[in-house]
């Protein structure tokens, strides 16, 4: 029975260790919050650059149809199944909502987050070559 106990803590100690093992530490946790989104811009059909209100950048990747995000007259970000989410990150998983710029499919909620990081000038300045040059813009 002892050594059944000793065994099951082990096990659980490696289950939580390995995560934290995993992370790398030279990675800066990346957190847009839900509350502090100060604007934004469409990349692409698939992307757009959301601004802080500390003045940082954000590419924010999506998937589904996304088709109006170009004449979108607004975009927010919204947690399915969480309330109270003023204090939380945008995620993997998020909805964006969208107003106006047609009557689409991709009007209706069924575009969402699939990665979030910064913005970097690296990216910006790539996508600038890209847009002048007209090529396509990169992937992140």
């Amino acid at each position: 029975m002892k050594t059944k106990i000793i065994l099951a803590a082990a096990i659980m100690i490696a289950a939580f260790a390995a995560p934290a093992a995993a992370a790398d530490p030279a990675t800066p946790y990346i957190c847009l919050r839900h509350s502090d989104v100060d604007g934004w811009g469409a990349r692409d059909n698939h992307s757009m650059v959301v601004n802080d209100r500390f003045g940082r950048k954000y590419l924010v990747s999506l998937a589904g149809l996304c088709s109006d995000l170009n004449w979108a007259f607004g975009a927010g970000f919204r947690a399915p199944g969480h309330f109270g989410m003023a204090g939380s990150c945008v995620d993997r998983g998020d909805h964006v909502v969208m107003r106006g710029g047609g009557v689409g499919p991709g009007s209706n909620g069924s575009c969402w987050v699939s990665k979030v990081q910064l913005y970097t000038k690296d990216m910006q300045a790539a996508d600038k070559f890209a847009r002048e040059n007209k090529q396509p813009l990169a992937a992140y």
